[in-house]
């Protein structure tokens, strides 16, 4: 339960762009969190101050023995020390006039023993007659760009209009690194841990209301209130796509969640049904949850799910029909119209112009032709989004000098080109298996698509995948409209 009442936006505005921060625990030894913590901190620029009545000096700053013998404004503190420790730090917090903060330490309810449920229990109270709201225990806490917040080193401070919310913390350190791969920044990462006192809850309904964030990740291993959190969530994700990864859905991973953070996880069946009828967007993996928010951030929602693909060869078309079909995706039938359009560009024999469009090996040469063909497709009324495949930019690179600049010159005219089908989504599909050295290229190339704004996959079936939840979502909103319930399954 939470220990206190729940939090304004103005104190929450303070813990995300704090005037100071404090790490309790902080140290000099590179084989403690506490020189992990502070050392993050400082790296990324955050007016942080270490706490150690054992090191007069960290990292050549000044440390000071508890938290309210800062001489300057502190409104969030990390703590990495012992739990049995814990609670009078949280005094000395309270003293301060801190806002929050955030408890690293385990040894709490996720252990499932008796004296661990006891140490939370103190430690909600603790917090509540100090006035000091707990974000965790059992956390990493905050990761803000804008405040200058990490919560490592190394970190990028890539500001977006994305936050997440994570149970885990090596999930949100996990999106924090690799989110910028997806074209994804972030206004705000909360690692809420066990959740003893500010809950995912909370955070969602902050998020609601925050102008700096679009779009909202959550991975969560189970609640306490479900009827609230599907309440909360029914009620944000009106406003903003959601996005809920669900952890242990299978049975050994509902055993993983209760020595995790010692939540009872319940039926995947449910939480999937329930999170869809909330008009929210379940996924099974980060993949998934990275490929989905990089299709919201970039793309718009298609009016239907009949999709068309270009560029995949006789085989790939076949598997490329087959990914679409299974993820909800209807290869649609092309007009008569569009089918004479296409042959009067694409070379013969050996090609199709029927959906999927197979460009065979021409494309080699002529990858101008991938353009052409998008402009016919997307023309087509049929049509409501599409794939284009770049395939054979393996052999283009082996055979010719410096394709790259070819490729990402048609795709710039070809994004150009969907402005004027401003309802139909574009995924491109970039393979990124080879021998190292052309890996290594198709990689720049894909940062540089992503860059330009361009929704990139590596496969067929993840684009197909992020593609029908936009039509999800399509749909949700088409059916609020009318006054009608989400979609349940």
């Amino acid at each position: 339960m939470p220990s206190g009442e729940e939090m304004g936006k103005e104190d929450f505005d303070r813990v995300f762009c704090p005037r100071g921060v404090a790490v309790v625990g902080a140290s000099s030894h590179p084989s403690k969190f506490g020189f992990i913590f502070y050392y993050g901190l400082k790296s990324s620029g955050a007016p942080v101050y270490p706490v150690n009545s054992r090191e007069g000096e960290v990292l050549g700053d000044r440390a000071y023995p508890t938290v309210d013998a800062i001489p300057h404004p502190v409104d969030y503190a990390v703590i990495s020390i012992p739990a049995s420790s814990v609670p009078k730090v949280i005094e000395d917090c309270g003293r301060k006039g801190v806002k929050a903060v955030s408890i690293y330490a385990a040894g709490y309810g996720e252990e499932g023993t008796e004296e661990g449920r006891r140490r939370e229990r103190e430690l909600a109270e603790t917090a509540r007659r100090s006035g000091v709201r707990v974000i965790g225990p059992n956390c990493i806490g905050v990761y803000c760009p804008k405040g200058r917040l990490s919560f490592f080193a190394g970190l990028p401070l890539l500001e977006g209009d994305v936050a997440f919310l994570s149970q885990s913390g090596g999930h949100a350190e996990e999106f924090a690194y690799k989110a910028e791969n997806w074209g994804i920044g972030f206004s705000k990462i909360v690692s809420f841990g066990n959740s003893c006192d500010v809950t995912c809850e909370e955070l969602l309904e902050y998020l609601e209301e925050d102008p700096e964030t679009r779009i909202i990740g959550i991975y969560v291993e189970g609640s306490r209130n479900g009827r609230r959190f599907f309440e909360v969530l029914r009620r944000t994700a009106a406003k903003k796509p959601v996005v809920v990864w669900k952890g242990g859905e299978t049975e050994a991973g509902a055993k993983a969640v209760a020595s995790h953070t010692g939540f009872v996880s319940g039926s995947a069946q449910v939480w999937r049904a329930a999170v869809r009828q909330a008009g929210a967007i379940p996924v099974e993996d980060f993949e998934e949850m990275a490929d989905v928010i990089s299709a919201l951030r970039l793309l718009p929602l298609p009016r239907g799910r009949r999709v068309a693909v270009v560029g995949a060869g006789g085989g790939a078309g076949v598997a490329s029909t087959d990914a679409c079909e299974r993820n909800g995706l209807k290869v649609a039938p092309l007009q008569e119209e569009t089918v004479e359009k296409l042959r009067k560009v694409v070379p013969s024999p050996g090609t199709s112009v029927r959906n999927p469009v197979d460009l065979s090996y021409f494309v080699l040469f002529d990858f101008s032709l991938m353009e052409e063909c998008v402009r016919i497709l997307a023309a087509d009324p049929g049509v409501d989004m599409l794939i284009a495949h770049v395939s054979h930019l393996d052999m283009m690179m082996k055979a010719l000098s410096g394709p790259e600049e070819e490729v990402l010159r048609v795709l710039a005219r070809v994004r150009e080109d969907m402005r004027a089908f401003p309802e139909k989504p574009l995924a491109v599909v970039l393979a990124l298996e080879s021998d190292f050295e052309v890996q290594r290229r198709k990689v720049e190339v894909r940062e540089r698509l992503v860059k330009s704004g361009m929704c990139v996959f590596p496969t067929t079936a993840r684009a197909a995948r992020a593609l029908s939840h936009l039509a999800f979502l399509r749909e949700v909103r088409e059916r609020r409209a009318r006054g009608g319930a989400s979609p349940g399954s």
